[in-house]
């Protein structure tokens, strides 16, 4: 028996076509573990209530205020990442591991001091900041039952049923399957090699990269009213990069399908973006050796755009002999809106004179707030829907958490020794607890400059699921940064 060839023509419309905007994706934008300064990171992030910090213009911008002298700061860092992916019943995991070199913060401060007033200081800060980093590669491979092309039948069967020229198949997907001939006409409807046998043990191998990050430029002032109450505010206009590469192929190893021999299905996705925040904060000064600190940032309003492309090839046996068919999408482009959830905090800090301090933040964010725009300038009903139902799986399959901040700096003269911990509560309404990362710093304070070197470390687990309905791939990450902040009094 031979396999009936299907047309290759069939039309790429993006109109009812998004590119690859999910309840995940937005939660990546929000889910923040900034670096900044060595010193900021040796200590945590706990700098709700600290100030003289370059990186408080993105946490409390109330700690800008306590500047007594202009700076220039800027940090060079390192960041190795690596996860290991295990697929259930496939034996051991799979470590891949990879490393990256960035610039975490760049910034220059600007100090005044007005006389004969109750105001001691007027500070303003520019300068960029490192909110998120997107390194990571895995890989994994074993058997598992079932196939990536079921969910796509599913979902092609009733176009192709009002459109047997296959024209209104997904072009990213059902399309491209129908092209290389996975998906073929047969008795007047859309057949492919797995029906009857959906859920055969397939061998899957899969292969991933991800990088970019979200970098932030700060527009900040601050003022000192009498000592005790510091004021300041932010605007924040982060950048957004974000790659991501996948080839994902399935062979049928022990002939568990008739005509099916192997498919391989690559992804790339591109996403780029610019937003707008304001962060607010106060300091309040109780004594000379307590300060507590609280601060507000607004949702960011992200404009973002995706760039995305698949490939697929399919390979089959039949009467004819062997053939391997291969189908390329489009290029597609698509513009929308994301609102990042806001999120607020309190700390508090104990100074020990200048021999060191003690402090601890507590921050809320409610990642089921986050909300999708993808019909800003046109009316499309069609994605319209889809904006509609992502978001509802937003709501649905995120919360609230907070997320916990401890540090603490010894000092011995011009030396100063630094460690901290942070406690991220994980978004996902289904899972408790947190994800923690260890921090350590060592600094030399001299007159007129400074080096801070700081490191963390944070684990966590994980899972990856390569299509609709897959299975799940469990991840082990473990994530660590070296930053080296080099700075200049003025």
């Amino acid at each position: 028996m031979l396999k009936p060839l299907s047309t290759a023509a069939f039309c790429a419309s993006l109109a009812c076509c998004v590119g690859a905007q999910t309840a995940a994706d937005a939660v990546r934008l929000a889910y923040l573990n900034p670096g900044g300064t060595g010193r900021f990171m040796g200590v945590g992030g706990a700098f709700g209530a600290l100030g003289a910090e370059f990186s408080s213009t993105g946490l409390n911008p109330a700690g800008l205020a306590m500047y007594r002298t202009g700076e220039l700061v800027f940090s060079p860092a390192l960041r190795f990442a690596r996860t290991e992916a295990t697929l259930p019943g496939a034996g051991l995991p799979y470590p891949e591991s990879n490393s990256a070199f960035r610039l975490d913060n760049v910034g220059i401060v600007f100090h005044s001091a007005p006389r004969r007033s109750r105001w001691k200081t007027f500070n303003v800060g520019i300068g960029l900041n490192q909110m998120a980093n997107f390194t990571r590669s895995v890989y994994y491979t074993g058997f598992a039952r079932g196939t990536i092309l079921t969910t796509w039948f599913n979902e092609a069967q009733p176009l192709f049923q009002s459109d047997p020229s296959g024209r209104s198949l997904d072009p990213f997907t059902g399309g491209l399957a129908f092209e290389a001939n996975a998906f073929y006409p047969q008795n007047n409807r859309l057949s492919y090699d797995f029906e009857g046998n959906e859920s055969a043990d397939l061998l899957r191998t899969h292969t991933i990269a991800q990088s970019g990050q979200v970098n932030e430029v700060v527009l900040s002032l601050a003022g000192n009213y009498d000592e005790r109450l510091f004021i300041g505010a932010t605007l924040g206009i982060p950048l957004a990069r974000y790659r991501f590469e996948g080839d994902y192929l399935e062979r049928d190893a022990d002939d568990n399908v008739v005509y099916f021999d192997d498919l391989t299905f690559a992804e790339y996705l591109e996403t780029n973006g610019v937003g707008l925040n304001g962060k607010f904060g106060i300091i309040y000064r109780a004594s000379q050796h307590f300060r507590i600190g609280t601060y507000f940032h607004t949702p960011t309003r992200w404009r973002l755009t995706d760039n995305f492309a698949n490939a697929f090839t399919y390979q089959y046996t039949d009467g004819s002999g062997t053939s391997r068919l291969s189908a390329n999408s489009p290029d597609g482009i698509f513009d929308y809106r994301l609102g990042s959830p806001w999120r607020a905090g309190i700390g508090s800090a104990f100074l020990m004179d200048k021999k060191g301090f003690l402090s601890a933040d507590l921050e809320w964010i409610d990642y089921s707030s986050a909300r999708y725009n993808f019909t800003p300038r046109s009316a499309n009903t069609a994605i319209k829907e889809q904006e509609r139902q992502v978001n509802a799986q937003i709501r649905r399959r995120y919360k609230g958490t907070a997320n916990l901040r401890l540090g603490g700096e010894l000092a011995f003269s011009i030396f100063r020794l630094r460690a901290g911990i942070s406690l991220l509560g994980k978004p996902e309404a289904d899972k408790s607890g947190f994800t923690a990362g260890y921090s350590a710093g060592i600094g030399v304070k001299a007159q007129g400059f400074f080096l801070d070197l700081g490191a963390r470390t944070s684990a966590g687990a994980g899972t990856i699921v390569p299509y609709a309905d897959g299975p799940v791939v469990n991840t082990q990450n473990r994530v660590s940064d070296i930053l080296l902040s080099i700075g200049f009094k003025f």
